[in-house]
């Protein structure tokens, strides 16, 4: 796998995290020094700081810290901050209304029409307002289905299971990751209620992962598998053509 700043690969999930890398650069809340890193755990570190800040501002009704925390998380994202200045003075009632309605803990998959906004940039902020509640973007998108589509292959599958059907969200890099192969189709996020479903049943699935696996170890398994999965999805896995073949 190459990368704009370097080659990277590996073996399995938990290679995945523990070679994880990703420069950051965002200037924080309060402050006028730009923040950089790129480890797992300069990453750890700012989300860390950020979720503090968010359920802080939440627990004390203090909407203009919160969006100044909101707006931090959606920066070192590297996103457009415009859905969320959309919000306004709303910010906090709408983002906390929606955090209840996704809590994997209470969640229903069948009563999410409300839950909206959502994109990658808000969940990046429900995941540090929630307990269990993992970033779904494009890229943990790309490696969930990835791994669906072989289970199916796998297995003699020829539709993927409604339950693993993990909607894709829009990927602003251009690059490939959708796995869908033949019959196997994951379908595109259309709503802000799809989006809520598969980043919710992408909560549930990887809590069971990391709760089973060396991630279990770890001081964060869910925010660490999260990280694996982030970092194989950059784009869709091809087996080279020879060893398909067999040769």
């Amino acid at each position: 796998m190459s990368r704009k700043w370097g080659p990277w690969s590996c073996d399995t999930l938990f290679d995945a995290y523990r070679w994880y890398e990703w420069p950051f650069s965002f200037v924080p809340p309060d402050n006028t020094e730009r923040r950089r890193g790129k480890t797992y755990q300069d990453t750890a570190d700012v989300l860390d700081e950020l979720s503090e800040r968010l359920r802080e501002s939440a627990a004390n009704e203090d909407g203009a810290a919160f969006f100044d925390a909101a707006a931090a998380v959606v920066r070192w994202g590297g996103l457009k901050e415009g859905p969320l200045r959309r919000l306004g003075e709303d910010t906090l009632p709408v983002l906390m209304k929606t955090a209840r309605l996704v809590d994997p803990a209470t969640a229903d998959l069948g009563r999410l029409s409300g839950a909206q906004p959502m994109n990658s940039g808000f969940s990046k902020i429900y995941s540090l307002l929630i307990d269990g509640f993992p970033i779904y973007d494009s890229r943990v998108a790309c490696t969930l289905a990835s791994l669906v589509r072989l289970f199916c292959e796998e297995t003699g599958r020829t539709e993927v299971p409604e339950h693993l059907g993990f909607r894709l969200p829009p990927s602003y890099s251009g690059k490939a990751r959708d796995p869908s192969l033949g019959s196997l189709i994951f379908r595109r996020i259309s709503t802000p209620g799809r989006y809520a479903q598969s980043n919710l049943m992408a909560a549930w699935l990887l809590d069971s992962l990391a709760a089973t696996s060396p991630f279990s170890r770890e001081s964060a398994p869910l925010h660490a598998i999260q990280s694996a999965m982030f970092m194989v999805g950059f784009r869709v896995y091809r087996e080279p053509e020879h060893r398909a073949r067999g040769t």
